[in-house]
């Protein structure tokens, strides 16, 4: 079978999500090809033994058309049987044009319209396009029940849509919780965009309310939409930035913290969880999207009853080692029972499969 992933960016999320996918696909056989923005792409896309083509993706709804039109002839020339679009704007090139003979399957990674930060009418404009795209596409993948209630919400034809749970990989470390004394610091650990969808100017109001024995570690950038870090109100002896890191580089790094923190406003399903709890790692999520979808409270971490700075604080504050090691553990449990890779990829290739 040969397949074909098309993406904007490749950062966060998505990026480890599709990359995962495409291994396994590759793995499997089938002839891989990624389609993304060549000026979105830090540092060059590299996954042996798949193929790599480039077009140019823009904001500008006068260059939509053609951007559409290029795809079309790039998904024509690969003689693809599957494309899979991940996210709005690759979701809308793709299904802007017909593509015969192909199955097309569209991941949101969050609907447009689940967005916090648009208002009320825009949200609605945007489900009508979705739900006009809809009838353009074979499958919509949805990875959260939250999801799956927003596109029931917004009308989104029921018959178009699946819903399948992401999975990841295992690691191959042998997971030994690390015993360290009270005097020890507790490394808390985000991970991700810093903008405001991700949350992190709630990172950054809670940073003067942290007791001292706590350390914060940002490991990610600003992409679009950023949070200002250098306003001068900030203490940022508080915080170390560490930027970008690959996929192995977050995995050490993740098993270096003690706590995740996700104060996401709005997630399609996030990875970085999943990740956490494939570190066995405790979380601290907020209580938006379907972030509460992958905690269970007190068990395997801490949901926010208010995405606020004092809130997020005030948690991080109660928490101990002791309390980190055991919710640590019980959140490598619910990785292995939820969030295998091989469920996932068995419901993802059955999707890819059908007639």
């Amino acid at each position: 079978m040969k397949i074909v992933h098309v993406v904007e960016t490749w950062t966060g999320g998505i990026a480890t999500y599709v990359q995962s996918l495409a291994i396994r696909q590759r793995d499997l056989g089938h002839h891989v090809t990624l389609l993304c923005d060549v000026s979105k792409v830090d540092g060059g896309v590299h996954i042996e033994g798949v193929d790599v083509v480039h077009y140019r993706s823009s904001r500008n709804p006068v260059r939509f058309w053609s951007i559409s039109r290029s795809l079309q002839r790039s998904v024509a020339s690969l003689y693809a049987d599957v494309v899979h679009c991940h996210s709005s704007f690759p979701g809308m090139y793709v299904r802007m044009r017909n593509h015969a003979g192909v199955r097309i399957i569209y991941t949101p990674h969050a609907w447009s319209f689940l967005k916090t930060d648009v208002t009320t009418p825009a949200k609605w404009g945007y489900g009508l396009v979705e739900r006009v795209l809809a009838r353009r596409c074979d499958q919509i993948l949805c990875m959260s029940f939250d999801e799956l209630r927003a596109a029931r919400r917004y009308r989104i034809p029921a018959e178009k849509i699946e819903f399948i749970y992401t999975g990841i990989a295992p690691d191959d470390c042998v997971h030994v919780a690390k015993q360290r004394d009270e005097t020890h610091p507790i490394n808390v650990g985000y991970f991700g965009r810093l903008d405001y969808q991700k949350g992190f100017d709630v990172i950054l109001e809670a940073l003067p309310l942290l007791n001292a024995d706590l350390e914060l570690h940002a490991f990610g950038a600003a992409v679009r939409g950023g949070v200002n870090t250098g306003s001068g109100t900030i203490d940022d002896t508080r915080i170390t930035y560490h930027g970008w890191l690959n996929t192995a580089g977050i995995g050490h790094a993740m098993r270096e913290m003690d706590v995740i923190v996700v104060p996401s406003r709005w997630e399609g399903l996030a990875l970085v969880p999943i990740e956490a709890m494939r570190a066995g790692k405790v979380i601290v999520v907020s209580g938006e999207s379907s972030l509460p979808e992958q905690v269970i409270h007190g068990y395997n971490g801490v949901i926010l009853r208010e995405l606020t700075g004092q809130c997020l604080a005030d948690n991080l504050n109660r928490l101990t080692l002791d309390e980190c090691l055991r919710m640590g553990a019980n959140a490598r449990h619910v990785f292995e029972s939820t969030f295998q890779i091989d469920r996932f990829l068995n419901t993802m290739m059955s999707c890819y499969e059908r007639p």
